[in-house]
């Protein structure tokens, strides 16, 4: 039985329009934790050094961190790393929002695309039916008037979708890809996406997920709510409360650029 991660990532070739539930290694994990060591691992092994961003052989990957679906406070990432349009070097950018615990609740750690479509595409992932549909309808939506309109679409308010907007279409370098409240903005995926024929990926999830001990592990979580609580109100000289800042502003602060 494996714990807090699902044991399965779905492998999607756009190229071909095939789709497999793949078991993960066990080791992946214990070697390189989660979503961020596990997808470069996946890069280093299966993409040479010479294949190009939009190259078919480049991959794609969403990746879920390790605790990600559990109660542990702020493990909410999703993790998407390939071959960048502005470095040709291996790049991962970071978003918040529910689409990882979605994905995890559909029984994946991870959504690993190669090849591409050759028309604009959308994946719909819904427990164990999984579907790559026709996108040719939301050609230049906005990615977030592209989220509502296929939650109508599957009649899924609850779904969680990740979708691009013009710039990822048009393989703009700085594209990103939106996800409710949280986006995925560094280092030019969206255009990746773009360049895949991949418009969005929509997910439901309703399965749980298996934690080892679960009475030890909520009283951690608790914990962890309380020393946060406990710094904001008996703050350190010097030291700003944890989760005060977080995401660019707290990390441009090293460069002095004004947020």
């Amino acid at each position: 039985m494996a714990y807090a991660e699902t044991g399965f990532n779905l492998e999607i070739d756009l190229t071909r329009g095939s789709i497999e539930r793949v078991a993960t290694d066990p080791g992946l994990t214990k070697l390189y934790l989660g979503g961020l060591g596990t997808n470069a691992k996946i890069m280093w092994d299966r993409v040479p050094p010479e294949v190009e961003p939009f190259s078919p052989e480049n991959l794609l990957i969403f990746g879920t961190g390790l605790l990600v679906g559990t109660p542990a406070p702020g493990c909410n990432r999703t993790i998407v790393s390939t071959i960048s349009p502005q470095t040709n070097l291996l790049a991962y950018s970071m978003m918040g929002g529910f689409w990882a615990p979605e994905l995890k609740y559909a029984g994946y750690d991870k959504v690993i695309f190669r090849g591409k479509s050759p028309d604009l595409v959308y994946l719909y992932i819904n427990n164990d039916k999984v579907e790559i549909r026709d996108a040719s309808h939301l050609k230049g939506k906005g990615a977030v008037e592209t989220q509502e309109l296929i939650r109508r679409e599957l009649k899924e308010p609850n779904a969680q979708v990740a979708a691009i907007g013009l710039a990822g279409e048009n393989r703009v370098f700085t594209a990103s890809i939106e996800q409710g409240r949280s986006s995925a903005s560094r280092l030019g995926i969206g255009a990746v996406m773009g360049d895949k024929g991949l418009k969005a990926i929509a997910v439901r999830g309703t399965k749980d997920l298996n934690i080892a001990r679960p009475a030890e592990f909520l009283g951690l979580c608790s914990d962890v709510l309380k020393y946060i609580r406990d710094r904001e109100e008996k703050p350190i000289p010097g030291v700003m409360p944890i989760l005060a800042g977080l995401g660019s502003p707290q990390e441009m602060l090293h460069v002095d650029e004004k947020w």
